[in-house]
């Protein structure tokens, strides 16, 4: 028997699946190979992927390791199943103001739910049981899933457990609670990730059945894990009921396979795959992570991250005529003309009728559909969208087709939840299809890219040469665009508070413009300001396509740039070569009264406790901290795990006239905070380090009133104690 240690990694993006073999001893790529993404049925990508690869090495895989792009898309198309957010305790009107902000549906879509806990996980009212059945049982027939979150859940989550329990029994539906997935403070950012985390689940699911298809059909038998959206990794169970933990953890797999394959320890990655680019800064080989969680689409979630942009640009971003006859690039994903007529070699002689008829219109014309799954017999959906999968069973047809199939016009015809849930699927012009013209790709029909590209600029007045030079200046002003707004809130958040202004905008498409004009030497020294932006990070590109685009922008920014061997299968390397990693935060925080010190409350993500002194609180915080983080690494499939314990306070520091009378308790608590405390089982008491730690408080804590009492000069004030575990593992083995 062989002692090699080959691992096998597989990245699912929206266009194409990769995949590598990985050698651990030899920490080096042995071979990789990639397959396009067919979404209604991904086993076909995967074995593809799969079967591109050597059967010596394959045979004595002992891991495989898996990132997607298919959480992150669906983020940015606005793509998902049907769930439905209960909210115990929250207020109506607050959700129903500022919760669009965080990707939550209209207040009348919630069920809102009356009782709860307070703030220090005491009850305040038991909920109406009776109340959530009713609702529940009438959103039933249109919900794949639903998700649960009170206010005061992270303090206590009894009532969010006994939601789940209950929906569960009533439905038999999958219920995540807002508690097993962050400890954020604000509760619609913690409803928004419970809410996203309830529509992925689904898609999640549906890949990892596929990947455990292919795996069999290869005859691959090893642990199969995925990474997380913080570059760490995470077993297949635990992905299936959290697989909001997925959410970019393609790009943090690409962040990854990046530095490995470059060795680049100060850079900006950029991602180019067939949906999105995402673009990740790295400073001293550690990438920046998402101090607030992770932003995608419309979503504000509370889910640790690395901290990428991510660009609805790809090679299969939609290219459409725009107002003033210009183009528009993304951000929604289209399957290429010239992959669709490969497909279906019927639809060829359809694009030369619309080719021949030199026809111009407001909407794209030369745009088909096809069908992905059924619909009969969902009441979710109307007739009139039932009527157009009908039309569509047979194949795909132009929206012109389709319009007179049901009856409608290409105006008023109604398919954007049908694309959006994934019933069907949009093809259209893209980059990958201008790709095809200037022989950078040969993958399918380059005819149909042809014809699809010449029906584009005679509706914008350009020749076929112009489309394709705007197309290509397109998608490098855009990357320009998105490496620049990057960098500028990286040097200062405060730059782009609220988002970029069009003065902003205009500068930097002016400022682009001008560094791409005097790269063709075209000044004409007319302008006396000349305004552009540099930078001193290398600029590595992941991705197939990236190389076509990235040297120019990188010429635009004055920046070196290296696009690496294995750069089209990066995400794959990274997906290989992660660990398991996991934290949990216990909080302890002293109840005052007028008198002082009164107890204190310690508050976990499974349960809270309240104590009489300080020493108890906190060493009951550390163990349970210790406990959930290895429960946590564990259920990740993670072994020899390691964990270390650091405890920070939060205090104030109190002017006044009194030095005697404060409680004794708040300088035990200095004592621990200033690292005195003896360490315990191994447990390192380091200072945390300045990254995000979940379950850490993100508002400001209530204040004791100290009217009543004036307090010493020079004293401290203890808010709560912060107590935090770190596991690390190294996945398990086959």
């Amino acid at each position: 028997m062989s002692d090699s240690r080959y691992g096998l990694g597989i990245d699912t993006g929206g266009t194409y699946t990769d995949a590598v073999i990985f050698d651990f001893q030899t920490e080096s790529v042995v071979a990789s190979a990639k397959s396009v993404t067919v979404k209604e049925d991904l086993t076909v990508g995967i074995s593809g992927a799969i079967a591109g690869l050597p059967a010596g090495p394959l045979g004595e895989v002992k891991l495989v390791s898996l990132s997607t792009a298919l959480a992150t898309n669906a983020c940015v198309e606005g793509k998902g199943s049907r769930a439905v957010l209960v909210m115990i305790g929250c207020d109506e009107e607050i959700a129903a103001r500022y919760g669009r902000e965080y990707g939550l549906p209209a207040a009348k879509d919630i069920i809102f739910l009356g009782g709860g806990h307070g703030q220090q996980g005491e009850v305040k009212g038991e909920p109406d049981w009776d109340c959530l059945r009713g609702r529940i049982e009438e959103r039933r027939r249109e919900t794949d899933a639903f998700a649960v979150v009170e206010l005061w859940g992270i303090r206590n989550p009894e009532y969010e457990k006994k939601a789940k329990d209950l929906i569960a029994e009533w439905t038999g539906l999958q219920v995540v609670c807002g508690h097993e997935l962050t400890g954020e403070v604000n509760s619609l950012k913690r409803a928004a990730s419970a809410l996203l985390n309830a529509q992925l689940i689904p898609i999640i699911a549906d890949f990892l059945n596929a990947v455990k298809l292919s795996l069999a059909k290869a005859r691959i038998e090893a642990p199969l894990v995925i990474v997380r959206g913080d570059g760490s990794l995470m077993s297949e169970s635990f992905a299936r009921g959290k697989p909001v933990e997925t959410l970019l953890c393609g790009p943090a797999a690409s962040v990854a396979g990046g530095l490995h394959l470059t060795g680049e320890r100060n850079c900006v990655i950029i991602d180019m795959g067939g949906t999105t680019s995402d673009i990740a800064i790295v400073r001293d080989g550690l990438p920046r992570l998402a101090s607030e969680g992770a932003n995608i689409g419309k979503w504000r979630t509370g889910i640790q991250s690395i901290l990428i942009d991510t660009v609805g640009l790809g090679g299969d971003s939609i290219i459409r005529h725009s107002a003033g006859n210009g183009l528009a690039i993304g951000p929604v994903r289209a399957a290429p003309l010239s992959w669709t007529a490969s497909r279906w070699p019927g639809v060829l002689e359809r694009i030369r009728d619309l080719h021949r008829s030199r026809r111009r219109d407001e909407i794209s014309l030369c745009e088909f559909l096809y069908l992905v799954r059924g619909i009969e017999g969902d009441p979710f959906y109307g007739e009139e969208e039932r009527a157009i999968a009908r039309a569509l069973r047979d194949g795909p047809l132009s929206v012109t087709e389709l319009a007179d199939a049901t009856d409608t016009s290409i105006v008023e015809i109604r398919t954007r939840r049908l694309e959006q849930h994934g019933v069907i699927m949009r093809c259209a012009l893209t980059p990958t299809d201008i790709m095809h013209l200037d022989g950078n790709v040969s993958l399918w029909n380059k005819d149909a890219a042809f014809l699809g590209a010449s029906i584009m600029a005679h509706q914008i007045g350009a020749t076929l040469d112009e489309l394709v030079e705007l197309v290509g200046e397109g998608v490098k002003e855009k990357l320009y665009f998105s490496i620049v707004k990057m960098l500028m809130e990286d040097e200062d958040e405060s730059l782009l508070k609220g988002g970029i202004s069009r003065q902003l905008e205009a500068l930097l498409g002016k400022s682009f413009a001008r560094r791409r004009a005097a790269a063709r030497g075209e000044t004409d020294g007319r302008g006396f300001l000349d305004c552009g932006f540099s930078t001193s990070a290398t600029l590595v590109g992941i991705g197939a396509p990236i190389h076509l685009y990235l040297p120019d922008v990188a010429k635009a920014l004055g920046a070196a740039y290296v696009v690496p061997r294995n750069a089209g299968v990066a995400n794959a390397v990274g997906a290989i070569t992660g660990n398991v990693i996991a934290e949990e935060t216990v909080i302890v925080r002293p109840r005052y009264s007028v008198a002082g010190i009164t107890g204190y409350i310690s508050f976990s993500s499974a349960e809270n406790r309240s104590f009489s002194e300080y020493d108890e609180a906190l060493e009951w915080a550390r163990r349970t901290a210790r406990e959930l983080a290895q429960s946590s690494a564990a259920a990740r499939g993670a072994r020899e795990i390691e964990i270390s314990v650091s405890v920070d306070d939060s205090a104030v520091q109190l002017p006044g006239a009194y030095a005697e009378g404060l409680p004794a308790e708040t300088e035990a608590a200095d004592e621990v905070a200033d690292g005195n405390d003896d360490e315990s089982e191994g447990e390192s008491l380091a200072k945390p380090d300045s990254g995000p730690r979940l379950g850490a408080a993100a508002a400001a804590p209530e204040r004791p009133s100290t009217a009543a009492r004036p307090p010493a000069p020079g004293s401290r004030l203890l808010l709560e104690t912060l107590v935090t575990a770190r596991a690390a593992g190294k996945i398990t083995w086959a």
